[in-house]
């Protein structure tokens, strides 16, 4: 999934900061998952917890790091016999979907050509119109149970950028539709599997939740900026709840409410991020955050080596040349950063 600040090309130097450091950890925290990407790997050897403030990724996570089986819909087979509800859903005919009363159409009716704006085609709006509805009856009836659920709501947003009409957030759409936009949107059948352990999702503030943890590793990605990830991604978040939210602007925003994050304020991020360490329970704690970033990486020491073993701290800079799709005059001088320090608990 296309996200500001996803990690994917992060994961081996995490993972070989954890190797170095805590060798024998047993437990890993997410508390600013976004996509999942980065909970989904280490789930591969760790009971995992996860966390973010936005529904969608709450959904990601507990259809995947919490799911610990790709889910069998006995009872849904009732209706629908032993076939996988995305293909179900995939196989089903156009006059099918135009079943589908109009007043239920939210994403074609706000979101593609039909309501005025171009995040994605008038088919593929409905389509996934359709999806929603029918996951949403599924559950009313009580043909799903939570894990079925949430699964399936993760494959539903998971599929969307694949035919999104952007340049990288929801922010805004493209005014000229984008070659990616006239593939036909399916749910995308994402993977769920069993590493034994019990792996628990939270849709939470990130610095309240780590009160009630502890562990052994600790893994932090905030925003790094002043841009609020809710807004880059209103879309998401309303596939996700699909609540039918009064929209606002040329770019149909939703409301925040109760969703911006302090990390997204000079005035604010410091303390914040103060007050995350204090709250942190774990051993060994690894931040990563940008150049570019609200505090300065002279400031993310100092706060690190208050609550750390100063001794233990260390800090690994990844060029951004490593990112191919950035050019070089876009990028300058700006670094990934991994900051590393053993809590003092």
């Amino acid at each position: 999934m296309r996200f500001i600040g996803c990690k994917t090309l992060l994961l081996k130097d995490i993972e070989k900061i954890i190797e170095r450091k805590a060798p024998n950890a047993q437990t890993f925290c997410d508390v600013f998952s976004g996509t999942a990407t980065v909970a989904r790997y280490f789930k591969r050897k760790y009971e995992v917890t996860s966390n973010d403030l936005l529904y969608f990724s709450y959904c990601l996570q507990r259809g995947t790091v919490e799911n610990d089986t790709l889910p069998q819909f006995a009872k849904l087979s009732s209706v629908i016999g032993n076939e996988n509800p995305i293909v179900y859903f995939n196989d089903l005919s156009s006059d099918t979907l135009e079943k589908l009363p109009k007043e239920k159409r939210f994403f074609q009716n706000n979101y593609a050509p039909a309501g005025d704006r171009m995040y994605i085609t008038d088919i593929n709006a409905l389509r996934f119109d359709y999806f929603r509805n029918i996951v949403e009856d599924w559950r009313n009836n009580d043909l799903l149970d939570e894990s079925e659920y949430f699964y399936l709501l993760a494959c539903a947003v998971e599929g969307l950028p694949f035919v999104s009409n952007i340049r990288g957030t929801y922010g805004a759409y493209a005014k000229e539709w984008d070659k990616r936009s006239f593939k036909v949107y399916e749910p995308f059948c994402l993977e769920a599997f069993s590493n034994g352990k019990r792996n628990r999702s939270f849709n939470k503030n990130g610095v309240e939740l780590l009160k009630e943890l502890n562990g052994d590793v600790l893994y932090i990605d905030p925003p790094y900026n002043s841009r609020q990830y809710l807004p880059n991604y209103h879309l998401l978040e309303t596939a996700a709840k699909y609540d039918f939210p009064e929209l606002r602007g040329v770019t149909g925003q939703r409301a925040d409410t109760g969703q911006k994050s302090d990390f997204c304020s000079k005035a604010k991020v410091e303390n914040a991020f103060l007050e995350l360490l204090s709250n942190a329970s774990y051993q060994h704690i690894i931040f990563s955050y940008n150049t570019d970033g609200l505090m300065s990486v002279g400031r993310v020491e100092e706060i690190m080596k208050t609550y750390g073993l100063p001794d233990t701290f260390e800090l690994t800079e990844i060029p951004y040349r490593r990112f191919k799709s950035r050019k070089e005059t876009e990028l300058g001088g700006l670094k990934e950063l991994l900051f590393y320090i053993e809590k003092r608990l």
